[in-house]
This record gives C-alpha cells, structure tokens and sequence, in this order.
C-alpha cells in the first residue's frame, strides 16, 4: 500500500491496529499508532510533515525481530506478509486528535541535503549524522582472487576464479532493502537498527 492509502484506511478506522511491515520494520500510522501506544507498547511517536500529501503524518514502528516480543500472544484478525492488523477498543477521535496536535513536528532537512540516517548523544545533546546510500552500480564488487593451485596449473590462462554465488546475493538483497527503507518516515533509532541489521548481513559473508 501506497502512504496515500494507508492515511485514506486510517481516516475510515475506528477500532483496529494496522501494522504495515516496511523493510525490517512494522510501522503503525495515525489512528492506529495511537491505539497501539496507548494498548500495547508506550513506543515513542514521530510526527512529520509529508509535502506531497500536504498532510502531518504520525507514526511509530518496531523492528520485524522484535514482533513476538511486542505483540505476545495478542491474536491477529488478519495476517499477511507485509500487513497484521489487530482488534482493539474504539478509538476516540478526540482524545485522538487532541494527541496528535501534542506531539512535536520533526522538522524536515534543507533541500538538497543528504537524508539523516541515525543519531547519537553527546553530553546528552542529540548529533545527526549523514550516510550517503550508493547506487547498485556504483558499488564495487569484491572479486576474489584464484586459488595459487590455479594460477600455477592455468598461467597465462584467460580464466578466472568465479565469486560466490551467496556473497553476490547478499549484495543483491542489501541494495534491495536500502532501496525499499523509506528513511523519510522512519525515527533515528529505526534508522540505527536498520543500518545494524545490513552490516550482520554484509559481515556474515564476507
């Protein structure tokens, strides 16, 4: 679902938790962000201004590795690969409102500037650090090197030793999820574990 869906379902939801999983994370939005802090976990909201939509977005999220942890044994009226949605009390639209309008606005970056990726504290004093995320062709491939058996049996040989077929698809499946990670809707913290989980990834096979 597209964020414009999701806000227009939002808009309609008087009694349900909907949990979209983006890249390796379950994110909640507006009327639903606010039932899951207030009836499962007091997660901390972020709320930010959407220009396209010219709208104030709310949402909060957690990660895909912590879902058994933060939903228990509560049980799912619907299950999908990408979505769960969960009964829960009706939801106030005024105490809804009223939460919404209290929660500060992120402020979006100067045109032009990279996307903030995480945060961290000195001396208790948030700092925004910047990574730039590479394009799948400018991102060299490792290529190793033929085994000393082959370069004295093959010397002068045009042939080379072939690259893992497992390295080459973690690469894959790393690229596809910084593409998919929407950077723009998600917290420092979600940004943090997000880069945490592709370095396991990138270390595991290399």
């Amino acid at each position: 679902m597209t964020l414009q869906e999701i806000l227009a379902a939002e808009n309609r939801n008087t009694d349900k938790i909907y949990l979209h999983l983006e890249g390796i994370f379950w994110k909640a939005y507006e009327r639903s962000a606010f039932a899951f802090i207030h009836r499962i976990s007091r997660y901390k909201a972020s709320k930010r201004f959407v220009k396209y939509l010219d709208a104030e977005v709310v949402s909060v999220g957690f990660p895909d590795a912590s879902r058994a942890k933060v939903l228990g044994d509560r049980p799912l009226e619907t299950e999908k690969a990408d979505m769960l949605v969960l009964g829960t009390g009706t939801i106030d639209a005024e105490e809804y409102g009223r939460w919404k309008e209290a929660i500060p606005l992120v402020v979006s970056k100067p045109a032009g500037m990279p996307s903030p990726v995480f945060g961290t504290l000195y001396g208790g004093v948030p700092r925004q650090m910047v990574i730039p995320v590479p394009d799948a062709e400018s991102v060299p491939r490792r290529v190793p090197a033929a085994p000393l058996s082959s370069r004295s049996s093959e010397a002068g040989s045009a042939g080379s030793y072939p690259a893992a077929a497992s390295e080459t698809s973690v690469g894959e499946a790393v690229l596809r999820d910084l593409r998919n990670f929407s950077v723009e809707n998600a917290t420092p913290l979600e940004c943090l574990l997000f880069v945490s989980s592709l370095k396991k990834q990138l270390n595991g096979n290399i």
